[in-house]
């Protein structure tokens, strides 16, 4: 606080006005110091109530979720689960029935702290899943105490307790509802804040004109140390309104306004520190179904190439049974890479090879290929499936289309910190127009979803998270010449 500017408190200013000053601006002030502290206090209600539910919505479900799954694989029973230890990857282990007690009983508060009457809803939602979800645990003990298979039990964790459609993702997105339906409360609140505002300058002038006459002065004096910081804090609260949560009003005074200023800027941070966790959510969540499209695999691609294998097998062509066999093999062992989302470059050109060798049986006379991709590159990690949808993209709608033989040539190479790979085909190419809208499928702003193959713009999105936005995928591509896809990544070990 700037202390030198104005030293007394209201109190002590308004003792200073003459007799019959004194009364009516001593309402005016009690009046602006109570809506001030009532819009405060309905900023702090939202603020208390959004972070208390936030704690929860952030650890809840991946303490549940990790704790469930150690006594599945046998690492922890239940009971040891509830010793509060720290795993090797920062999440802290909860006994599911004390900890689902205790979010119950958070629940109860949470309902009482309510601001907004939908929530009251998603508490009961989130009460009911969480008895729901004891009868889970206690039915996946029993499986665990019975020996069941590891699939068997890990196909019950995921569908009824951490899966897309479980009690703890119910639960989790009830309480991130809360936490929305908590902050959208704050327009109403700055609506509040500005109509008590207007009201209370309002009153103040109208006591001003009724002792104008004895005190014009002071009285002008008087208005002026009250509502200057009513004004900047209005117009703070219309920046925050509108999503700005850095600027500060500045504190010029030492009194009860001083403090609901500092308190008002206290609470704008903690709503930014709020807003930045809700996109991080987000964004964690956009991860989590980029990896689900990694797992995903092309039916018709798989449907066709046993159907190769059987032709093969049917003509007692062995070796070219073997082979086909063999690549598709190395194909989805790559594909899956237990689960890792990063492989080696080796393991990448060895995936587009697999790849390659299976779509050169059944397209052996309108297909070659070459891959020149330098030993020095090997060592180095991509995430998984980056080349295998520009090479499948290549195929279908480059080459197949084109008259003649076609060819796809991959090539990489390293240049400072960067790793460059050209995947080329002399396919059909596409017009300027198509390029464009190409581009715009890929960053994600044509509104429409990328369904072909794993999805190029599903490349283009995990490459730009993982390295920044100057990396990713961009393309070349001129009408019956061909199309030239780039793909550049940050050097990473």
């Amino acid at each position: 606080m700037k202390k030198g500017r104005i030293s007394l408190s209201l109190n002590k200013r308004i003792a200073l006005i003459p007799g019959a000053v004194f009364i009516p601006m001593l309402f005016v002030v009690i009046y602006l110091v109570m809506t001030l502290l009532r819009s405060a206090g309905a900023y702090s209600a939202i603020t208390e109530s959004a972070t208390y539910a936030n704690f929860y919505s952030k650890e809840f479900k991946e303490r549940v979720d990790y704790s469930m799954y150690l006594a599945v694989i046998g690492n922890k029973t239940t009971e040891e689960l509830g010793d509060g230890e720290t795993t090797i990857n920062g999440i802290v282990t909860v006994d599911p029935y004390e900890y689902s007690d205790e979010l119950a009983k958070a629940c109860d508060e949470l309902s009482q702290m309510a601001t907004a009457p939908i929530n009251e809803r998603k508490i009961i939602l989130v009460k009911n899943s969480l008895k729901s979800l004891k009868n889970s645990v206690a039915e996946l003990e029993k499986m665990i105490a019975e020996e069941k298979p590891y699939d068997e039990k890990i196909e019950y964790l995921d569908l009824n307790i951490r899966g897309s459609s479980g009690l703890t993702t119910v639960i989790q997105g009830a309480l991130q509802d809360y936490v929305y339906n908590e902050t959208r409360n704050f327009d109403g609140a700055k609506a509040d804040l500005e109509k008590q505002t207007r009201n209370a300058i309002e009153f103040s002038v109208w006591a001003l004109c009724v002792t104008i006459v004895i005190s014009i002065g002071l009285s002008m004096l008087t208005v002026q140390s009250v509502t200057r910081p009513i004004k900047k804090l209005c117009a703070q609260a219309r920046k925050v309104a509108k999503g700005d949560f850095t600027a500060k009003t500045k504190i010029e005074t030492v009194d009860e306004i001083a403090v609901l200023t500092d308190s008002f800027n206290d609470m704008t941070a903690e709503i930014g520190v709020l807003v930045e966790n809700i996109k991080r959510q987000e964004k964690n969540l956009r991860i989590t179904e980029s990896k689900l499209m990694q797992a995903q695999i092309n039916p018709h691609f798989l449907y066709n190439t046993l159907d190769t294998i059987m032709w093969l097998a049917e003509a007692k062509k062995t070796e070219e049974v073997v082979s086909m066999v063999g690549s598709l093999s190395e194909f989805f062992r790559t594909t899956l890479s237990k689960g890792k989302d990063y492989i080696t470059v080796k393991e990448e050109k060895s995936h587009i090879e697999s790849y390659l060798e299976i779509q050169q049986f059944r397209y052996q006379d309108i297909m070659d290929y070459e891959i020149e991709i330098g030993e020095e590159l090997y060592q180095y990690s991509i995430p998984k499936l980056t080349l295998q949808p520009l090479v499948e993209n290549a195929l279908y709608h480059g080459i197949k289309n084109r008259r003649g033989r076609g060819m796809i040539r991959i090539t990489g190479w390293k240049e400072e910190q960067k790793i460059y790979f050209k995947v080329e085909d002399n396919g059909i190419g596409m017009s300027r127009d198509n390029l464009k809208q190409l581009q715009k499928s890929i960053c994600g702003t044509d509104g429409e979803a990328d369904n072909s193959g794993f999805g190029l713009a599903n490349v283009n999105q995990r490459l730009q998270y993982y390295y920044g936005e100057e990396y990713g995928v961009f393309f070349d591509s001129e009408e019956n010449e061909g199309t030239v896809a780039t793909v550049i990544i940050g050097v990473k070990k």
